[in-house]
């Protein structure tokens, strides 16, 4: 029963600590700090996951979390020591986050990408299964937008426009600026087993669609 208490007032400081990062990273981009808010408000789309990936001899896979960015405006991760997660360079190469006491790993999502035309670039992510005998837990909490909101493309200032590269779309990836299916979308890409054995006519669908 303690749990609850905990988590919800972890969830608390937490939103209020992604919402002030989120206001900077407004103000660097030359916005007003809440140039934001209208598609989260009062009401932001707010998860906590804690997250036990067990050893090698559980699973008989090395998939801890397939590879994805996350759906939202901004991730916070607390990790344990155990290594696992791991983050994409621009080479394709696969770089390890190793964890490192007293801190968060902070993932840029999807939101930020499509509201900066890719002047922000969403964290291309994976997870490891760790090996046999050990196990991995993480709390990941993630700051999202209203799930019927739209995401609205902000006027950068011309030095940084001219760098925005555009959203990173492509036909296994695509992005929407509508947040509900932007959402779906990640959670079937980044657990591609769990949506194949229980949502195999959703990818149908979306198959068809592209």
């Amino acid at each position: 029963p303690a749990l609850r208490t905990t988590l919800l007032r972890w969830q608390a400081e937490l939103t209020r600590v992604a919402i002030r990062l989120l206001e900077a990273f407004a103000a660097a981009l030359g916005q007003p700090e809440d140039a934001l808010e209208s598609i989260y408000g009062d009401t932001p789309n707010q998860h906590i996951k804690i997250i036990r990936y067990p050893g090698r001899e559980a699973t008989g896979s090395s998939q801890g979390v397939g590879a994805h960015k996350d759906s939202g405006f901004l991730t916070l991760l607390l990790q344990d020591t155990q290594r696992g997660l791991q983050v994409e360079g621009e080479d394709g190469r696969w770089i390890d986050a190793e964890p490192v006491p007293g801190t968060f790993v902070v993932n840029i999502g999807e939101l930020l990408e499509l509201a900066t035309n890719g002047y922000l670039r969403a964290t291309v992510h994976r997870v490891i299964t760790p090996p046999a005998g050990t196990d991995r837990l993480s709390v990941a909490f993630f700051l999202g937008a209203r799930l019927d909101a739209t995401v609205p493309l902000l006027e950068l200032p011309p030095a940084l426009a001219a760098e925005a590269r555009g959203p990173a779309s492509d036909p296994q990836n695509p992005l929407f600026h509508d947040v509900g299916p932007n959402y779906l979308k990640g959670r079937l890409r980044s657990h591609p087993d769990v949506a194949q054995r229980h949502y195999a006519d959703v990818l149908a669908a979306q198959a068809a669609a592209s």
